[in-house]
């Protein structure tokens, strides 16, 4: 943990290739979020205050953006690492699509 979170070839296993949001605006697996403080992405452990723990969904644009922030969580160029952008709908690395997406289970 406290490490900036890197990116790996899917390999459709599950285990630590599988995040939930959940409905509070988290992105985390097991008891890790990802969390950014305004240098790296990183895994931290999940406090459940939201700040630098909370992102916001966007089904229609497929961003997410930090809510402190107000970046969108992208893929670098090398599609190594998870970085932070202005956020820009048409760049296809700032795009994601969560299976299984139910906004009316998201929570205010």
């Amino acid at each position: 943990m406290h490490k900036p979170v890197g990116l790996w070839p899917c390999h459709s296993q599950g285990g630590n290739q599988y995040w939930m949001y959940s409905k509070t605006g988290e992105v985390r697996r097991d008891e890790a979020c990802l969390d950014y403080s305004g240098q790296e992405v990183i895994l931290y452990p999940c406090h459940g205050s939201k700040g630098n723990q909370y992102w916001d969904y966007n089904e229609d644009t497929k961003l997410i953006r930090h809510g402190s922030s107000d970046k969108c969580l992208a893929i670098n160029e090398p599609k190594t690492k998870l970085v932070m952008e202005q956020c820009n709908s048409e760049l296809t690395r700032q795009r994601w699509t969560l299976e299984h997406y139910d906004r009316s289970k998201r929570s205010n």
